[in-house]
């Protein structure tokens, strides 16, 4: 598994695997984000020394978006197992109050300041 989802490449192996895999399947959000963040980051909205939208970039864009789509138009063939879907009725039932269990993830882990935040991620890369 460590292999097949190595980074190297651009996970080379990963989209090797993924292309030849039979729909349905859920494929690794963070390959498609990346794709989404390097084309968002590394070309230009306009095309240079214009005001003109740059379509190449929109057209990438789409490309990833479709590429994710193609894992939905398959509908899984699940059958129903009405004692997973009790057990799940039931443990969603006894959750609690989703307002209360924010309330004691804050109590247990409060929120940082921004400011402890800034000093923490600067202490842990040896700034301070």
């Amino acid at each position: 598994m460590r292999q097949l989802i190595a980074t190297t490449k651009n996970f080379g192996q990963y989209r090797e695997a993924l292309q030849v895999a039979n729909p349905p399947c859920i494929p690794f959000l963070g390959v498609y984000l990346t794709d989404l963040i390097f084309i968002e980051d590394g070309i230009p909205s306009l095309v240079k020394n214009t005001e003109l939208i740059n379509f190449a970039k929109r057209h990438k864009t789409a490309e990833v978006i479709r590429d994710i789509q193609q894992y939905q138009n398959v509908p899984y063939s699940l059958t129903p197992v009405p004692e997973l879907q009790d057990w799940i009725t039931e443990n969603m039932r006894n959750a609690g109050d989703v307002h209360e269990m924010y309330n004691q993830s804050l109590k247990i882990e409060p929120r940082e300041k921004e400011e402890e935040k800034i000093a923490r991620l600067l202490s842990e890369s040896g700034f301070l």
